[in-house]
């Protein structure tokens, strides 16, 4: 069996259905192998057809990327035209100006082959990278593409996802199956996310993204019947800042946008937060740091919590400076931060409250710096962590990891590293991850920067400092 290919060993059915597990990108590929995988990746049941594999990302030339985008519909045309198979489970188009250049007749003629092929779980993202995406006004309606009726009717969709892709819920003959709705990039009124969620009774995950015009966000209703299990909602505009959740089963919730009044109402299924805010400095920011301690003081149950820098950085200047009154379950806490100044508070607040913090994640270098921030109490900023006032209970008592991600070496990362090193007595591992997108020069200073935490004496004997 020596320099036998095990893999041209089974049969054509199972080969299909180890390419339909990859990335269609990735199933194309297998077309390299020889004459038989060429025929073996058409008939994958996961299809995503996406312009930009074939226009790419970076800048070029309206004739070379009109060139390239005719390749793209070419090459998408010629695929179906072969495609043998009777069913698809995944079919995504992904196509900017989908009416652009006559070719709504394309669009059309690729999602009546999905529906004709029962397709489970069906993409169509029409958002274009070229909008502006702090500017929604550049998304017209008359400028998307309109759902086809086809579509309405199909009874088999367990996933939708729609951006920039006009649609009329009413006419939604039977979504009883629908687990999984995406909504991007258009007007979604509070009527249609109802209908939604009374219309899917099996519906698990819900995610708008650059939603716009709904008067507030709102989920209660027969609670007993909501099986909602995981929330998103990016960078949408409402009309009030108003969002209330009663939603029992829910284990999952990401947030990014402004702040505004929330009322979650969870139960102890509650798992992972994710949450993003964008703050001014105009901004009030002791009401904002009043609004996200009750939003934390909702969702105590989570056992994962991410929070960005604009958190941190705000939340000490609410009525309760120091930790949250009622101690969160949160087990793996990340930062988004720089270790700035303006952060040693928050982190400090949150590392308080956090008594059964087991691993703790530093995203280094994101977060936008607020100019006109004001600490709750006297900064020094030199010996702020080795006079912190007490041992954290988390570092004494149940902090395990410590996961420094694109580190540079600033002294604030290195002098709050080494206070987490010499305070955290169950600490069994520091990884420090230095920053490779800066050049190997760069790199190598990082990493000989990262070195000194290796001479800071720990309260563990059981911690190792990994460096790479």
């Amino acid at each position: 069996m020596a320099g036998v290919d095990r893999l041209d060993m089974l049969p054509d059915v199972l080969l299909s259905m180890i390419v339909s597990s990859l990335p269609f990108k990735e199933a194309v590929r297998t077309s390299i192998l020889s004459k038989r995988w060429v025929r073996i990746w058409q008939a994958t049941k996961n299809i995503e057809l996406e312009e930009v594999f074939f226009v790419g990302r970076e800048p070029t030339d309206q004739q070379t990327r009109d060139a390239r985008r005719r390749g793209f519909i070419e090459f998408c045309m010629n695929f179906l035209r072969l495609y043998q198979e009777p069913t698809v489970r995944k079919f995504s188009l992904s196509l900017s100006n989908p009416r652009g250049d006559g070719n709504g007749g394309f669009v059309d003629e690729c999602i009546r082959f999905a529906v004709y092929r029962n397709v489970e779980d069906l993409e169509l993202v029409f958002s274009n990278s070229a909008w502006i995406e702090d500017d929604d006004d550049g998304v017209q309606p008359e400028s998307m593409f309109d759902l086809p009726p086809i579509v309405y009717g199909h009874e088999n969709l367990r996933s939708l996802k729609l951006y920039a892709c006009g649609f009329r819920p009413a006419e939604f003959e039977n979504l009883n199956a629908l687990r999984h709705l995406s909504l991007g990039w258009l007007e979604v009124g509070i009527g249609e996310i109802r209908y939604f969620l009374k219309k899917c009774p099996l519906l698990e995950s819900l995610n708008l993204k650059r939603c716009w015009n709904a008067t507030h966000f709102e989920i209660w209703g027969n609670k007993d019947n909501l099986r909602l299990r995981r929330l998103a909602i990016e960078q949408c505009k409402f009309l009030n800042d108003w969002i209330s959740v009663e939603a029992p089963n829910l284990t999952y919730f990401r947030y990014s946008g402004g702040v505004g009044s929330f009322r979650m109402d969870v139960n102890r299924c509650f798992e992972e937060a994710d949450l993003s805010f964008e703050i001014d400095d105009e901004d009030d920011h002791s009401e904002i740091a009043n609004l996200l301690y009750i939003l934390l003081d909702s969702l105590y149950s989570a056992k994962v919590l991410s929070v960005c820098s604009s958190l941190l950085q705000v939340i000490p200047n609410g009525e309760e400076p120091i930790q949250m009154q009622a101690p969160l379950n949160v087990q793996h806490l990340t930062f988004s931060t720089s270790i700035h100044p303006n952060e040693f508070y928050g982190i400090a607040f949150l590392l308080n409250s956090c008594p059964h913090l087991s691993t703790l994640t530093l995203m280094l270098g994101e977060g936008n710096v607020l100019q006109e921030y004001e600490p709750p109490f006297a900064l020094d900023v030199t010996r702020f962590w080795e006079t912190n006032m007490t041992i954290m209970t988390c570092l004494s008592k149940s902090l395990e990891i410590v996961d420094a991600r694109g580190f540079t070496g600033t002294p604030n990362e290195i002098t709050f590293l080494a206070y987490l090193i010499h305070y955290g007595r169950r600490l069994r591992g520091v990884f420090v991850a230095v920053d490779s997108d800066d050049g190997f020069e760069n790199t190598q200073i990082y990493t000989r920067k990262a070195q000194v935490l290796n001479t800071i004496k720990p309260a563990s004997r059981n911690l190792q400092v990994h460096i790479y």
